[in-house]
């Protein structure tokens, strides 16, 4: 194991080894963040009724359309269950059962469905494997201090920064994406960029939706005009674009230590969408 590296002939000062086994478990921490967030935001998605994604203005009926996602997606969900078990089944009894407890939204997906009806193009807003990856990635890189923004790539950098680039945006991508393979490269996606969809979260520097995670509360975000943010969010709109509002969730907490998603005290969210007062004596 990496830990044995330290055992070593020469000396090593103790605050060195101190600070080398700090970092191996800050690593540790955000692969485990990265590999259970790609694989819950695919499977959760094979859990999807059948819905109507091809056309925004018609009721919500099955199609073959979803089908044929059921099938990509279930091909993804297997190679992301094959990572997991490789880089950390050492540590984790039944990654099956604990992706479930976590990410099974079966009966609770009134705020997937009507983010088919408002985006259409639903499907092709979603982040690959790619995406995912990279945006744990840039954290990675930093070796987990409080610092949280992503690196450049094709769709947002120094030369071109969309609107899709910013917190709680996303944009559509221009060719057919095949989630069930596992893909390498983040692909072109810069059309018909538009605020994200709520119960989903639109990282700055990615033009993509990731699912909120269950025990989330991820509403569209309202603009504060007396501090300028977008509440319960902590971004802004960008100075000068007129055009811009709030969108949804910016970030996924478990990677910065955020809370600011999750449900407040006093209260339960059966859904990222919903959140409920608890009762009296609970």
């Amino acid at each position: 194991m990496a830990h044995y590296a330290l055992l070593h002939d020469q000396a090593i000062p103790s605050q060195d080894v101190t600070m080398e086994m700090n970092g191996m478990m800050m690593k540790a921490s955000l692969v485990s963040h990265i590999l259970f967030l790609s694989i819950f935001t695919f499977t959760s998605l094979l859990l999807l009724p059948q819905i109507q994604c091809a056309d925004k203005d018609k009721p919500l009926a099955p199609s073959l359309y979803t089908e044929e996602i059921y099938k990509e997606l279930e091909g993804l969900t297997i190679t992301l269950t094959r990572n997991i078990k490789e880089d950390l089944g050492f540590c984790i009894k039944d990654v099956n059962k604990d992706w479930e407890e976590a990410f099974d939204f079966k009966g609770k997906l009134d705020f997937v469905d009507a983010c088919v009806k408002q985006k259409g193009d639903f499907r092709d807003r979603m982040c690959t494997t790619a995406e995912i990856r990279y945006y744990f990635q840039s954290f990675f890189l930093q070796q987990g201090t409080s610092a949280s923004y992503v690196k450049p790539n094709i769709n947002c950098n120094l030369t071109s920064w969309g609107s899709g680039c910013e917190p709680g945006w996303s944009c559509s991508a221009a060719e057919r994406i095949d989630l069930k393979n596992d893909i390498k490269d983040i692909p072109s996606r810069i059309d018909d960029c538009q605020p994200c969809c709520e119960g989903f979260f639109c990282p700055q520097g990615l033009t993509c939706m990731i699912t909120c995670p269950l025990g989330s509360y991820c509403p569209l975000a309202k603009l504060n005009p007396i501090t300028g943010v977008c509440d319960p969010y902590s971004y802004q709109i960008p100075a000068g674009e007129t055009n811009h509002t709030c969108g949804s969730a910016d970030i996924w907490s478990g990677v910065v230590n955020n809370s600011n998603i999750f449900c407040s005290p006093g209260s339960y969210c059966p859904s990222p969408t919903s959140k409920v007062s608890c009762d009296k004596g609970y």
